[in-house]
């Protein structure tokens, strides 16, 4: 099923969204599709029975500065826009949640959308809260959410900045990363991918406990095979969205001083407003 799914919707994050609807704990998801994807999504659709809206208009991606052509910005245009751009595709069970889902996009109603995409409402209130100030930059929420996080190091289970590495339990953006409802979406999320694939289960779990550096526009960095003493986080591999200055002064160190979680040094260079996590 799963390898199905990756040829149809190219990626773990959508086609695990996929998986999620098939078993019944999403009733609704959003993705978004090209016209030629388009096209195999919605024989797929049919031969699931599954109900399939396509949205009125276009959608051209704002790629993020050094996160790896990931987009958390687009700009939306006509559908007879003359540049290629994405549609955003909404499937469900029920063709009514499928058509109230895309109704709700586009009256801009955050709230309803969330509320469909079985986001916890306390994400929800979170997402329209920071929106508009998040919209100005990149529009990326792994630092509000770490604001209003206790701590440095939190449950796997809410590690959402490793979605740039297509690795991810969540499709929303946890308030804090000890999150008790997202946490719970993440759990039966990663016990419905054990049961069709053990390996992928296990390499999901694996790549998710790990420190992560994240900057707003200078890379995600994740850490393997490592150990904190003492504030001091040593590693032996690092894993870069982008292969630029900070990479490689992060490749050829191999240690980080954890000075708080908003700051970190490398050599003598000290990083501030950046979010340090660890995720066990």
């Amino acid at each position: 099923m799963l390898n199905k799914l990756l040829e149809i919707f190219s990626n773990y994050t959508r086609s695990l969204e996929i998986l999620y609807l098939l078993n019944d704990l999403k009733k609704a998801v959003r993705l978004d599709a090209n016209e030629i994807e388009l096209k195999k999504i919605k024989e797929f659709c049919n031969s699931k029975r599954l109900h399939l809206q396509v949205s009125d208009f276009k959608v051209i991606k704002i790629t993020d500065n050094e996160k790896g052509g990931f987009s958390n910005l687009v700009k939306k245009v006509d559908l007879n826009h003359p540049h290629s751009g994405l549609y955003h595709i909404y499937i469900s069970k029920n063709q009514n949640t499928a058509r109230l889902l895309k109704i709700a996009e586009h009256n801009n109603d955050d709230k309803t959308v969330g509320e469909i995409l079985n986001y916890p409402n306390c994400c929800i209130d979170f997402f329209i809260k920071n929106k508009e100030k998040q919209q100005k930059i990149q529009n990326d929420y792994i630092l509000p959410a770490l604001k209003d996080s206790e701590g440095f190091k939190f449950p796997f289970y809410a590690n959402y900045a490793v979605r740039y590495f297509d690795i991810t339990l969540l499709s929303h953006f946890p308030h804090n990363f000890s999150c008790k409802d997202s946490i719970k979406i993440a759990k039966s999320n990663l016990e419905c991918i054990k049961k069709r694939s053990n390996e992928l289960a296990n390499k999901f779990e694996k790549m998710l406990k790990c420190p992560v550096l994240y900057t707003e526009n200078d890379g995600i960095f994740m850490f393997q095979d490592y150990k904190i003493n003492d504030d001091i986080l040593e590693y032996k591999n690092v894993i870069s969205t982008s292969k630029n200055e900070l990479f490689e002064l992060l490749n050829n160190k191999k240690t980080i001083e954890i000075i708080s979680k908003n700051e970190v040094k490398v050599m003598d260079k000290v990083l501030k407003d950046i979010g340090m996590v660890v995720f066990i």
